[in-house]
Formats: C-alpha cells, structure tokens, sequence
C-alpha cells in the first residue's frame, strides 16, 4: 500500500517543528489539527491573523500561555449541558477545579489584552472579544477551593459550621485524655494523643491495661512489640463516635459542594469550551508567526490561475536538521503554469532532485494548512489534491517489485488527477529496461500536459530532456553539479537539462581509474556530443547569470553616481548663488557709506537735502540695475549648470512668426542658451520667464519657437526650488498705473516698490496703484507699506468715478 503524499513530503515532521513554538497542550493539538483544506477564504483570514501575530512580535511583545492546566480532561468529564448521567457520575474534583479556574483567568486577560494594546490587530482583538465573561465562575471556584486543593471554611455556613463544631469536639476528646495520661502518671515516650481508626486514642503498656482509669477501654491497635497496646476509653466513646459522624457529615457538605459548582460549570460548558478553542487558536497563531520569523518565512498569495512561483524556496524540515549540523540549505527558485505546465528536473544523483520535488510539495500543503513557508515570496494556486510519487516503494508483502508498486500509483494519480492537482514524480520511467521507461514516461508526461496539471518530474533518461526541449508547455530545469570539484551545488537552474554525472561521481567517490577509463569508453558519440551539449548549455547559462549580476550591479553604481552628481551639482549652484548675494550685498553697503560719507560733509541744509534727494534716486536706480544684473547671472548660471547633468534631446525650432505667437510658447531668446517661456506679448515687445524670473525683451532678440511640450524640469530647474536666492515675478507697469490684483500683500509690495522707484527716476508727480476691493487686506498692507516709503509723500484713493477705494493715488517727492 502506497504511502500519502502528506507522508511522502514529510508534512507531519513539518507540524512537529511548528509545534515546538506553542506555549500549551491546547496550541499544540491546534497545530497537529493542522490540515490541507480548499477553503480559500479562510486560508486568507488565517494568514491574515498570522500577519498580526508576526507584526505583534516584531514590536517586542510576546504571548504565550505556559501558566495553563490542559483544560481537556476536566472539559470531556462535564459532558453535554444537563444531561443527568453526567451530573450524577462526573463530579469535579478540586485539583480539577483549580484547572478550571486556570482556563478562566487566562480566558479574562486574554479578553482584555488587545483591546488595551497600542498596537492595532484588528482581527486578534476581534478574535478575543468574543470570550465570555467568567469573573463570577472565578471567583467561585476561589472561593471554594484554596491553592493547596483543600475546601475553604467559607464554601458554605454548613460547612463552616460542621468544622467548628468538629474543632470543639476534637480539642474536647483531646483534653479528656491528656487527664487521664497525667493521672495515670504516664512515663515519657506514652504521654501522647494519637488516632487509630480514625478515633482518638492512648498508649497504655499491655501489662497496665486493666489498671486506672483505662479499665474498660476498647483496644484499637498495638505496637509491633506487643509491649503498648492503644486503647480508647469508655469516656471517650460517646465523643469519638460524635466525630466520626461530623467527619460524615463534613465529607458529604464537600460532596455537595462540588457537584453544585461542577453543575453551574456544566451549565457555562459551552462557552468554556469556545474559550478552550480561541487560546488553542491564539497560542497556534502565535507559535506560526514565531515559525516563520525563525525560518524567514513568506505568508503566500493565493492566485485564481494555475500559477506557482517560488521565490529562494527551502525544504523546512531539511532546514531544521541541517541547522543543527551547522550549514544551511541552498534556496531554490522556479516558476510553472500559465502556457508552460510541465517541468523536467534533470541532473546527479545526488544533486537534490528529489529536494526540489519535497520542497514544492510541501509548500503547497503548507500554504493550503495556514503555515508560512520557508521562502522570500510564494505565490500558488488552491490545489484540489498533490499527488505523489516519490522513494522506492517496493512492497514483499504484496509480493510487488519497485517498478510495479510505481506503476500502481501511478495508475492512481491518473485516475484522481484533475487540471487543479499537483503532480510530483521522483526517478520517472526507472526500475525497467531504459528504452521502454523512457518511453512510458514520455506517456505519463504527455497525458498529465493534456490534462493540464501543473507536473514535476525527476529523470535520468536523455530521451525525456530532448522531449521537453521540444515540446511546446515543457521546461527543462537541471540541478547544477560542480564538474571541476566533482560535487552537487543543490542550485536549480531552470531552462536547460543536467547530465547525470554518473561517472564523475564514480570517480570521486573512489572507483579504480581503470574501471572509470573502461565506462567512458563504452559511451556511445551521440551521449559524448549529449553531455558536451548540455556542459556548454551549463557554461552559457552560467555566463548569462554572470553577465545579469555584472548588470545589476553596474545600474545600481550608475544610480548612486548620478544621485551623487545631482547633489555635487546644486551645491555648486548653492555656492555660486551665495557668492552672488554676498557680492552684491557689498557692493551696496559701500554704495551706501560713501553717501553717508558724501552727506556728512555737506553743510548747508538746501543743498544737502537736494544731494540726498539725488543720492537716492541714484540708489534706487543702482539697486534697479543691480537686481536685473544678478537676476541675468542667475539666469546664465542655472543655465550653464544645467547642462553638467548631461546633453537634452535637441527641439524642432521654427522661425518668429510675431502674428502667431501665443502665451505659454517656448522661444529662443538672443543672449540666452536655452529656451524660455513666452508670457506675453505686444508691439512694444515681449514678456518671458526663464526658471524663477520675468523680463522684458525686444521682439527683435526673440529668435526662434520651440515646438516642445512644456515640462516642469524646462520650465523650472529641478533643483531651483532648493536655492536660497528666489526673484519675485516682476510686470512693467503701463504709463502711471500698475495691477497688483491677484497678488499677496508681499508680492504686491515688491512690485509696487520697484514701479514706484522706476517711476521716480523718470520724474513722475504720482502714480496709480490698482489693488482692487477683495477684503481689503491688500489696501491695508500696501497703506502701511507706501507710509513709511522714502520716496512717497502721501496716498489717498482714487475719485468715485475712476474707481474709488479700488485704486490708490500714490503722490511722489520732488
């Protein structure tokens, strides 16, 4: 009888290892529950909460449920709510008890310890919200039963009573006969109290016994000498008696104690048991999460297609025992489905393909059981079932050899395999004559293709490698062997077929060289010229992947070189910019002490006042040429600089059409290398914006359109926006007026204060500031402005008929 896949693939050895990170008997049984199931929605809930559970873990907390008693005994014994059978057989006991209020307060925290976290996990509070409360069940069971397991005095006044009275009984007996040893004058070693048959009774030498007081006294016991014998007096009689009765009755206060709480527990079994459920569930969510972050697991997506992708996929169990042999597995990567269903691994024996086989199973079966898998992505269909075929089964008992006990499974593979199953087949077409297994494999392959499974096959026959490199939806994939230090490297190559590698291993693993010398005569040319094939398919492949790696690794310098060269770039900007407003700053400061030094020398007051007047008429001339001097080196700079970060595509240019031009065109202007934006544009001439700045240009300088969809990075330098130096926006005022409509109290102002320094020097009496009504902010802004301006004498409004409040007169200094 054929093994299950489940056991083929190693599935419970799997389970075993996630086992080890729960924390109580309840989690532990959740996991071994663990099974493969079709139910894609809760496959997703699950890993969903698996998700919350690594994230909880990452942030440093932990859960864990070490503290609590194994809640299945005491849980089966309750039995169905009131079933009298039940009741009247299955009594709790106190050590049960105690269990039971163990699952109560761990159920208690539970509920309380996500609503209270400051980490959100939705679906685990979601989870815990659900449990009972069992505060008052708790408390009972406190209340009745101590921590050593004995009954509490405060279980019930009867109870409570019983024992007083069997305390004031006691210490009565007691005292009688402590008087009667003292009367007696009992020799040290029997002047003592003790119990024989649950009565109370004295040591008396057997010689002394019918002496005194002990006359007629009832002999319960003697020494192992025979020498004292333990008697109980006739006075005691009445008073031991009345003990044992109290003793009776005690014991059936107990009796009733307990089945009264073990009936109000049976009336709460339901929702104990969900609680029992929900810290199995949680302890099992936790130790997956605590699996997969010491695996390095990936939580899979599940794809509507027949598609499976493995991302480093490892075999977790070969994992576990290789760690505790201090090496590691190779991680293997493959992709199967869509047009392509089929994959032949090829290769050494002792290459791992059988490996690959396990490990691509048992990702499967783990994936469709709510465990993580042992990979850095994974990404799989819902199988119906995994079949396979894997190890030597060869049965005596059935009087079956390997290749039929194959055959027979085989058979029923094809006989359960639909287009949704998985298929795994270890040694395809071994175990009978070469030809006619390659053959019957190819048969195997070709019906399981047609069906659409998603299939993978391990073979040595050259005959299977040459089928898959011809057949439409077959891949060949070979386990890489190292030819020059004759050993496998377990590393999957997906895309071409390995050779078997049979003598090379031969040869390593000690054959003599004239037994070796002999194989390789006998090879036929055409497996000569099969091996060299695939060797130098192996050398491609291998030169591919390098010249990939070299690739990758040279984009990524490219990366970090053309990151580094932008930031070298706008720190020279940065600096350039710097220089510029320190020079500039300079520059008026030493403008400005040579007037200082200029008035200070003038003595009468006309004339100094009329110099003054003159000197700043002069500065603001100055500072007018100064800004538009800075603002055409900025310009050239950002131009200049731009073109350190490599050559643009060249633009189609079109010759000055003036009728034609249109806002928002990109032309080229004399004296400027790069194109700029047209804003606007009449007979006087033109308006363009080059980066941050706006200025005036002669329609003769305008030289060429450029037919270029406008882009930010032309219009604006990417780097402009991280200079320290930034130009307000600037118009020409039209004859005595300007429009500062639109703007902010500080754009206006900077637009106001040039016009009215422009408006100065060509001896204007006063000039018209159009703000507009809005809310009146701007009007303020500018009044206070224009108030304290040195060459403005007063503002007032403008009269009713030429636009009133709308507009501010602006009367100028002589």
């Amino acid at each position: 009888m054929s093994r299950p896949a489940t056991e083929l693939l190693e599935f419970p050895r799997l389970r075993e290892i996630v086992r080890g990170f729960t924390t109580c008997a309840p989690g532990r049984r959740a996991i071994e529950a663990l099974a493969p199931s079709l139910d894609l929605e809760r496959l997703e809930g699950e890993f969903a909460l698996v998700r919350e559970a690594v994230a909880w873990l990452r942030g440093g907390q932990q859960l864990g449920f070490g503290g609590l008693a194994d809640p299945e005994p005491w849980l089966a014994r309750l039995g169905p709510a009131n079933a009298e059978v039940a009741a009247a057989t299955s009594v709790l006991t106190p050590a049960e008890l105690l269990d039971v209020a163990s699952l109560l307060d761990t159920a208690g925290w539970l509920r309380e310890y996500f609503r209270d976290a400051a980490q959100p996990c939705p679906g685990l509070t979601a989870r815990t919200e659900m449990l009972g409360d069992f505060r008052m069940l708790a408390t009972a069971i406190r209340r009745t039963v101590l921590p050593d397991g004995t009954i509490s005095d405060d279980a019930s006044p009867e109870l409570r009573r019983i024992r007083t009275t069997l305390a004031r009984t006691r210490d009565g007996i007691q005292k009688t006969l402590r008087e009667i040893l003292r009367s007696r004058g009992s020799e040290a070693g029997e002047d003592y109290v003790t119990l024989r048959n649950d009565r109370y009774v004295i040591p008396v030498r057997a010689a002394d016994r019918h002496q005194g007081g002990v006359r007629d006294a009832i002999v319960h016991g003697a020494s192992a000498t025979g020498q004292t014998v333990f008697v109980e007096p006739i006075v005691t009689v009445e008073a031991n008696n009345r003990l044992v009765q109290l003793a009776e009755d005690e014991a059936a206060e107990i009796a009733r104690i307990l089945a009264a709480l073990t009936d109000l527990l049976r009336g709460q079994a339901g929702p104990l048991r969900f609680a029992a459920q929900t810290i199995a569930e949680m302890d099992s969510l936790f130790a997956r999460a605590r699996y997969a972050r010491e695996y390095d697991c990936a939580l899979p997506v599940f794809r509507s297609e027949t598609q499976l992708r493995l991302d480093a996929a490892r075999h977790p169990v070969l994992e576990a025992r290789l760690r505790s042999e201090g090496s590691s597995v190779v991680p293997m990567t493959l992709e199967l489905g869509g047009d392509e269903t089929v994959l032949v691994i090829s290769g050494p024996n002792t290459g791992g393909k059988s490996v690959v086989l396990k490990t691509v199973g048992l990702a499967a079966l783990a994936a469709q059981s709510g465990i993580p898998i042992t990979a850095q992505a994974a990404e799989l269909p819902l199988f119906d079932r995994v079949l396979a075929d894997i190890g030597d089964e060869q049965s005596i008992a059935e009087n079956l050899s390997t290749f039929s006990a194959h055959m027979l499974n085989l058979r029923r593979m094809l006989e359960a395999a639909t287009a949704q199953s998985l298929v795994l087949m270890d040694e395809l077409g071994t175990g009978t004559a070469p030809e006619e297994g390659a053959a019957l494999a190819v048969a195997l392959l070709e019906e399981f293709r047609e069906r659409h499974c998603l299939t993978l096959a391990t073979t040595h026959h050259d005959r299977l490698k040459a089928w898959a490199s011809a057949t439409q939806g077959v891949v060949n994939a070979a386990v890489e062997f190292d030819e020059v230090n004759l050993r496998p490297t377990h590393r999957l190559m997906v895309g071409v077929p390995g050779g078997s590698s049979a003598i090379s291993i031969a040869e390593r693993l000690g054959l003599p060289r004239k037994v070796i010398g002999r194989a390789r005569e006998q090879l036929t040319p055409a497996s000569r010229e099969a091996a060299d094939l695939i060797a130098y398919l192996h050398r491609s492949r291998e030169e591919v992947d390098r010249l990939r790696r070299e690739l990758r690794e040279q984009s990524s310098q490219l990366d970090v070189e053309r990151r580094q060269l932008q930031t070298e770039w706008i720190e020279r900007q940065r600096k350039r910019i710097s220089e510029l407003e320190q020079k500039f700053g300079e520059a008026m400061k030493q403008h400005e002490a040579a007037l200082e030094r200029a008035l200070a020398s003038v003595k009468e007051r006309e004339q100094r006042a009329q110099i003054e007047k003159q000197a700043k008429r002069a500065t603001v001339k100055a500072r007018g040429e100064a800004r538009d001097d800075a603002d055409a080196a900025i310009v050239q700079h950002l131009s200049e600089s731009q073109a350190d970060l490599g050559p643009a595509a060249a633009p189609i240019e079109k010759p000055i059409e003036i009728g034609k031009l249109a806002p928002g065109m990109r032309v080229r202007v004399k004296g400027f290398p790069s194109a700029v934006v047209l804003r606007r544009v009449d007979t006087r001439g033109a308006e363009v914006e080059a980066g941050p700045l706006r200025m005036k240009v002669a329609l003769e300088d305008l030289l060429s359109v450029v037919e270029e969809p406008l882009k930010k990075s032309a219009a604006r330098p990417a780097s402009a926006a991280t200079l320290t130096v930034q130009a307000k926006p600037t118009e020409e005022p039209s004859a005595n007026e300007i429009n500062v409509i639109g703007c902010t109290v500080e754009e206006a102002s900077g637009r106001v204060d040039k016009f009215i320094d422009q408006a100065a020097l060509a001896g204007k009496p006063r000039v018209r500031v159009i703000h507009g009504h809005g809310t009146g902010a701007l009007r303020h802004g500018l009044t206070e402005f224009l108030a304290t301006h040195p060459l403005v004498e007063r503002t007032s409004a403008e009269a009713q008929d030429r636009g009133g409040n709308a507009v501010m007169i602006v009367e100028l200094k002589d």
